[in-house]
């Protein structure tokens, strides 16, 4: 087992440096992306440094092969260790996110996936299937939370380095799909077939709550203008105040309260009762199209068109983000850009005084 420094000419002229790692019978090389450029001072300051790394790595490897990876052996399974690391996770919605990576992790490569299979050309390998089965930024989304479980391997003294740190998907970035306020109207004036749906989207779409939510709120939750209630996904307490138009949908939907309570058709406290978040999409796919809406609209896209609706209203981002309930502004800048794009199509429809 050993950790070697390699020089290598490069079509372009160039020597490229990279490491001849050969351990466990396998022989394989990592490119350390430097460069020798010809002069004397700077290559040497490049060769000691590049020394440098080889000789961090080959201490990383004698770490393992000399019982760093006691805790855990080579053989043993890391599907069973990172399901126990999700089981730690307080919130169903986090669990859920990072079960669904593992199941593509085992689709790619089976149960059996073991800590001595992790490499970087594992996780490159991984990245090349990802890509093939979902979109570019799910596949970002999946791979983030695998990298996360090795994390947790490296901090817990299982692994000595994480295999997959050097593989990358980037991120493409889209603008959200929202709705305009004439299309809200078109919704509300058209039957969506699920009363329930209907007024929990179209209060979203004045208030900003995900669905899961606004699933989980009870007439609790509400007082004196304001909802009140914690997070499913991030576990944070919220009092977020309501729109006078949240407001009138929720005194329609209490008047539909009462109507169930004296039919005896429910007993608890819940605001709308909602099926699952799959048939929630299907309603409203359906009722889009009634209502002669040609975008895909899932439930989350009344939180996009909340955060729009507020910017174009002249509300400032940082308050459009407390409202969304982001812990980082940077999350919300990305429906500035979308009113920004609004303001581009408005301009651009300006007439021209040439002839």
């Amino acid at each position: 087992m050993g950790v070697r420094l390699r020089k290598r000419r490069l079509p372009s002229g160039n020597v490229g440096l990279r490491l001849d790692i050969y351990t466990h019978g396998v022989r394989r090389f990592e490119s350390l992306g430097m460069y020798l450029n010809g002069s004397r001072d700077e290559n040497k300051k490049i060769l000691h440094l590049a020394e440098l790394i080889r000789a961090k790595r080959e201490l990383e490897f004698q770490s393992d092969l000399f019982g760093f990876t006691a805790m855990y052996s080579r053989k043993s399974s890391f599907i069973e260790y990172f399901r126990k690391v999700v089981e730690r996770k307080e919130h169903e919605l986090t669990k859920k996110g990072y079960l669904d990576a593992i199941r593509h992790l085992v689709g790619f490569r089976g149960e059996r996936i073991l800590f001595g299979d992790l490499s970087k050309e594992f996780f490159e390998g991984f990245k090349i299937y990802l890509l093939k089965k979902v979109s570019a930024n799910t596949a970002q989304k999946y791979l983030a939370r695998i990298k996360h479980g090795l994390n947790e391997a490296v901090r817990e003294n299982i692994l000595p380095t994480n295999p997959a740190f050097q593989v990358h998907i980037r991120k493409v970035e889209k603008l959200p799909v929202f709705l305009t306020l004439d299309e809200i109207k078109k919704l509300w004036a058209t039957d969506c077939g699920n009363d329930n749906v209907k007024s929990a989207f179209l209060f979203c779409c004045f208030c900003g709550l995900r669905y899961s939510d606004v699933k989980a709120l009870t007439w609790d939750h509400v007082r004196d203008g304001y909802v009140e209630f914690t997070q499913q996904k991030t576990g944070s307490a919220e009092r977020l105040p309501l729109s006078s138009q949240a407001i009138k949908i929720l005194e329609v939907q209490s008047m539909v309260g009462k109507s169930e309570k004296i039919l005896n058709e429910f007993s608890d406290n819940t605001v709308f009762r909602l099926p699952r978040r799959s048939t929630v999409d299907k309603v409203l796919r359906r009722w889009a199209k009634r209502a002669g809406i040609s975008k895909v609209v899932s439930f989350h896209k009344s939180r996009h068109t909340f955060a729009t609706l507020s910017l174009t209203s002249g509300i400032d981002i940082y308050t459009v983000s407390k409202l969304l309930g982001h812990k980082n502004l940077g999350t919300t800048q990305i429906y500035a850009r979308v009113v920004d794009e609004r303001k581009k199509q408005a301009v651009a429809l300006l007439p021209s005084i040439e002839a």
